[in-house]
């Protein structure tokens, strides 16, 4: 993965804010999903890019833990420390029962 390619700024005035706000002017293109912070679900995924998913909770976390430290690790960890114990199928179902993103 390019870390070109990682979101490193959130908000609507971001790049990736941006993007998706001409992505939504566009008929047929609108979103389907609310992502709380591009980047932060972006450096979760890249974190968790070597999980073999199924995945549990417990493994899910180690792997942030022993993670470098990035911006609003705290927070990610807050959020999924809440979780259910159990096994999450992908960065989509993990994201979405942590309430990073919303369907």
């Amino acid at each position: 993965m390019k870390r070109e390619q990682i979101p490193d700024s959130e908000g609507p005035e971001s790049k990736t804010g941006q993007f998706i706000n001409r992505q939504n002017s566009v008929a047929g293109q609108r979103k389907e999903v609310n992502v709380e912070n591009y980047s932060d679900v972006a450096k979760l995924a890249d974190i968790l890019k070597d999980v073999s998913f199924p995945a549990p909770k417990s493994k899910i976390l180690q792997y942030i833990t022993q993670s470098e430290d990035f911006k609003n690790k705290d927070t990610i960890l807050a959020a999924l420390n809440k979780l259910q114990d159990r096994s999450y199928n992908g960065v989509s179902d993990l994201t979405t029962s942590a309430g990073l993103v919303h369907q």
